[in-house]
């Protein structure tokens, strides 16, 4: 990695940094100030010594409206801000402003210009890239143009495609530094370490490739920076996204999420209420059940520990939000949010006392069912309202499930722990008797999968009347368990090349390239039906309960052996689904 000389040590060390307030996650000094909105941000002039900051945030769902800010770099853009350097934003996804079918090769040709542009005008010190693991492709290629154009400039990879693999990454990539797992108190480090020309030796969250001076590349990774302790321990204190660098007025808020955009999220995202405005937010970091990690979930890449951000703290982001961008809906990002029911009664409690004094906003958070079916039980037998009826008072509107299966027999292989149908069923129809509906996900092609799990999760669903929004195909991704059974099984290679056998780490990049919607496609069947039956089910399970993701359903199957492409009409497509509902 190059590091820049260093232009003024004494004025840099002179200045408080974020991550010298912090001291193994917990926050020490909570005097100094923190960017909290618009209105803050005149609180933290760039220094002189400061970096030139330069953010890119890839497209995704290029089929979609883009309709949610980047959040992980928003609070990282925050922090550059707070520690006084100068913050720059490429937001790709934003500037193809709507959906798009371009093709891969003029995709590829416009984010080069752009970037090769904004570099040209920007001359960033540093330069950072940040997203999930299936903007792989995507992110190599920004990651490439920015070298080529930019040599010496070094380039940060942030977000889950980092934290899942950092190795693989320095590797396979063109980037000098990974960020793994919360980045805010990172970032900050490494700014400061760039900045007056430091090594990185140390850094806590950090792995990056190191020239000797022999000139050999030795890759470095300095292990996991301890998590942010929760509330006024510590993610109290971190800054809000700094979500005035993107464009929200004009794109984001506009293209809503959510509750707002439940019955469009998977045809083109468009706005069914164009009145209402729409924003993101998390209040949470974790899961509670991190330690015991459903098998096919990266539940840690914000850390094993599940932390909660103060009610008040909270509900004055979200005041931000109605105030400054005329938001009426705020939808949560969190993994889980609805939890700990003694937090949500402080937040309800909040959100009351603030409706009192004339806010008034609706929001959608996540859910697991067991956790809200054992308060709907407790609650009757207390004689009290629920958690989702006390929510609804107050303005919860969505509740999301990752259900992913109604048997009992993929319950168990999936781990998913303490869910059962018993639970589902309570959980379910009390949210769809208090909030309308019930905003249910589901994943077909799991360990033990058969004709007939399908159908007991099909059954349930219809005892419901439960339309889910979406059925996915259970896909092996970096960091979970699946992930090590897809290699352990040759699922991995399968997915490449079509035959079952050991993966290296060409055959591993080549499995991220192809990397899409986890409803496009097949890539890791971990059941013992063939590719071809696990698509007829799902799509016999997604036309018999008019879930909403037919418009994103694959519409083409693989040869295993000749490796053509057969396109399969709609009415093929029906035909399969007839002859599917018959055996079923």
């Amino acid at each position: 990695m190059n590091t820049m000389a260093s232009p003024n040590i004494k004025a840099a060390a002179a200045h408080r940094y974020l991550y010298q307030r912090f001291l193994n996650g917990t926050i020490g000094d909570r005097s100094a100030a923190r960017l909290t909105g618009r209105a803050s941000e005149t609180l933290f002039a760039p220094r002189d010594e400061g970096l030139d900051i330069l953010l890119i945030n890839p497209t995704i769902r290029e089929w979609s409206y883009p309709n949610i800010v980047p959040i992980g770099q928003a609070y990282v853009g925050a922090v550059a801000v707070m520690d006084g350097h100068k913050l720059h934003v490429l937001d790709l996804n934003a500037e193809r402003t709507e959906p798009i079918a371009w093709s891969t090769a003029e995709i590829d040709a416009w984010v080069s210009r752009r970037i090769t542009d904004t570099l040209q005008s920007v001359r960033p010190d540093v330069i950072g890239i940040g997203g999930i693991i299936t903007q792989y492709r995507s992110i190599r290629q920004i990651a490439r143009v920015c070298r080529e154009a930019a040599p010496r400039t070094p380039i940060i990879l942030g977000g889950g495609i980092a934290s899942s693999m950092p190795e693989f990454m320095l590797q396979r990539l063109p980037i000098d530094i990974v960020c793994q797992e919360e980045g805010e108190i990172t970032i900050s480090e490494v700014l400061h370490r760039l900045e007056i020309g430091r090594s990185l030796r140390g850094v806590g969250g950090v792995a990056y490739r190191e020239i000797n001076p022999d000139g050999t590349v030795e890759i470095v990774n300095n292990g996991l920076r301890p998590s942010v302790s929760a509330k006024d321990k510590g993610l109290d204190d971190l800054p809000w996204p700094i979500r005035s660098r993107w464009p929200v007025d004009e794109i984001y808020k506009r293209n809503p999420v959510g509750h707002l955009n439940w019955k469009n999220k998977w045809t083109n995202g468009a706005s069914a209420e164009a009145a209402k405005f729409s924003a993101e937010m998390v209040a949470s970091r974790g899961c509670p059940y991190a330690v015991t990690a459903c098998d096919y979930c990266y539940a840690s890449y914000l850390g094993a520990a599940y932390r909660l951000r103060s009610p008040g703290e909270v509900v004055d982001e979200m005041e931000e939000l109605a105030r400054e961008y005329g938001v009426s809906y705020v939808h949560f990002l969190d993994d889980l949010l609805m939890t700990d029911h003694r937090w949500a009664m402080e937040f309800f409690k909040e959100l009351e006392r603030r409706r009192a004094g004339g806010t008034e906003l609706e929001f959608g958070a996540t859910c697991r069912t067991n956790i809200i079916a054992n308060d709907v039980v407790r609650a009757k037998k207390e004689g009290r309202p629920n958690i989702i009826e006390l929510g609804y008072e107050v303005g919860w509107r969505q509740a999301g499930y990752g259900v992913e299966s109604a048997s009992p027999t993929i319950l168990r292989n999936i781990d998913k722990s303490g869910q059962t149908v018993d639970k589902i069923l309570v959980a379910i129809s009390e949210t769809q008797r208090v909030l309308g509906y019930a905003d249910c996900s589901f994943m077909i092609g799991s360990p033990g999968e058969s004709r007939e799990t399908v159908r007991e999760t099909v059954e349930v669903c219809r005892q419901l009347g439960l339309a889910p929004e979406v059925f996915f195909f259970t896909t092996a991704y970096p960091a979970t368990k699946f992930w090590k059974l897809a290699l352990d099984t040759g699922l991995i290679r399968k997915a490449v090349t079509g035959e079952k056998g050991p993966a290296d780490d060409d055959i591993v990049e080549q499995y991220f390239l192809k990397l899409g919607e986890q409803g496009e496609e097949v890539r890791t069947n971990f059941s013992d039906l063939p590719d071809e039956e696990v698509v007829e089910l799902s799509w016999w399970a997604v036309n018999e309960l008019g879930a909403q993701n037919t418009a994103r359903h694959p519409h083409t199957r693989q040869h295993p052996h000749s490796g053509d492409v057969e396109f399969v009409s709609p009415a093929a497509a029906g035909a399969a689904v007839a002859a599917t509902r018959a055996d079923l």
